[in-house]
């Protein structure tokens, strides 16, 4: 197939970006033509041309934008619109007067404002990648209703809605689409294993040996709820002062965050770390004794399976998307969104039964396995295969 995909891409530090790749990388590697065309900022052209020449069997088209787009459950500027539309149409006309594609991929809701008009123009399928910040926007009304039911109508062009996660479908189902279908996240699980603590991460970081680490990895916007782990972090420290935090990424909270900590007199008892390459996502993750995630609403968070992946404990908020991956006290922890009360417990008390840690973090291993890397690109090609030959002409 040759396939154009539209979105996100490394170094953009979100998951889209990362599922993409991976996804991308997979089908290139088997044997598929991929052209991508993918926004950067002038900071991190030296960290996209890194990447581009390290996967040179993607071929990738940059435009500039003024910042990389981390909350899409809020509508960007329409001066950010207006520019991203135009550098994505002048991309995507240009590598169509080249060779046109089989069908295009198109990496997030947000983008759906610019491709499928020219994929229909064109008359080339298309399939809509739905990551579910976007949906979750919509339905929380932070995207106005008039933003939001354009965007819906520019959803009802493509071809195919692929959603991350099988409780999006009821969403979208809820907002009026169809045409729906689930190809659930999945992780490398050769990349994500079972190991030790990197004690030169440990030393780097100032954490002592006997101390219990709790990770946080995130954009830091309000979505992911960060002050709730200081809230928690402030009253479990009371009861067990070997807590460390250790709070991964940057993101729109991130020196309010900061600034909590140090009003709450606990900031020597967390650790800021700004993002972080993927390939050492893993020790990141192996650092941890808990993975803690509270988000008021996730799709299908690659940081839950990577924890389980990792054989390590995750406490989560009793939304959807955890629910989804975690068997209460078998896979992993649930706690009440919101509750800090109820997250400060089950903070303390996997920190307390390092035994309990260790058992789940066994079973979540084992639990993980179903969402391989190659079974999602094996469906992914099989889908895109099945898109095209609808698409044909009848003769």
């Amino acid at each position: 197939m040759k396939i154009l995909y539209i979105g996100t891409l490394p170094p953009h530090n979100g998951g889209s970006a990362i599922l993409a790749f991976e996804l991308l990388d997979g089908l290139a590697k088997r044997g598929h033509k991929i052209n991508a065309i993918s926004p950067i900022t002038k900071n991190a052209i030296e960290l996209g041309d890194k990447f581009a020449n390290e996967n040179e069997h993607i071929t990738i088209t940059r435009y500039i934008v003024s910042y990389f787009e981390n909350s899409p459950d809020k509508p960007p500027s329409d001066e950010y619109r207006n520019l991203e539309g135009k550098q994505i149409k002048d991309a995507m006309l240009k590598a169509l007067s080249k060779e046109k594609p089989d069908i295009i991929i198109i990496g997030r809701e947000t983008f759906a404002w610019y491709v499928p008009n020219i994929a229909l123009e064109y008359s080339i399928p298309s399939v809509q990648l739905i990551q579910g910040a976007t949906t979750f926007g919509i339905l929380k009304q932070t995207i106005p209703a008039e933003i939001s039911n354009n965007l819906l109508e520019h959803f009802l062009k493509a071809d195919l809605l692929i959603v991350v996660a099988r409780h999006l479908k009821n969403n979208l189902i809820q907002l009026g689409l169809k045409n729906i279908k689930v190809i659930e996240n999945a992780i490398d699980t050769e990349k994500f294993t079972p190991a030790p603590k990197n004690l030169l991460l440990l030393r780097e970081l100032g954490i002592k040996d006997d101390s219990v680490v709790v990770v946080h990895i995130s954009n830091l916007k309000p979505l992911k709820r960060p002050f709730d782990i200081v809230c928690a972090a402030r009253q479990a420290l009371k009861e067990n002062p070997k807590l460390v935090f250790v709070i991964v990424g940057e993101g729109l909270l991130r020196f309010e965050m900061e600034e909590k900590c140090k009003s709450e007199n606990i900031y020597e008892r967390f650790r800021f770390v700004d993002w972080v390459e993927y390939n050492k996502m893993p020790d990141f993750i192996r650092l941890a004794d808990i993975v803690v995630m509270p988000s008021e609403a996730e799709a299908r968070a690659l940081v839950y399976l990577e924890t389980q992946a990792c054989g390590r404990l995750l406490l989560a908020s009793d939304i959807p998307a955890a629910k989804e991956v975690i068997v209460d006290q078998e896979t992993g922890l649930l706690f009440r969104r919101g509750d800090v009360d109820d997250l400060t417990e089950k903070i303390l008390f996997a920190a307390n039964h390092p035994e309990f840690r260790t058992q789940i973090g066994i079973k979540a291993r084992e639990s993980v396995e179903e969402y391989s890397l190659s079974q999602l690109i094996y469906e992914y090609e099989l889908t895109l295969s099945e898109v095209i030959k609808n698409n044909q002409p009848v003769i």
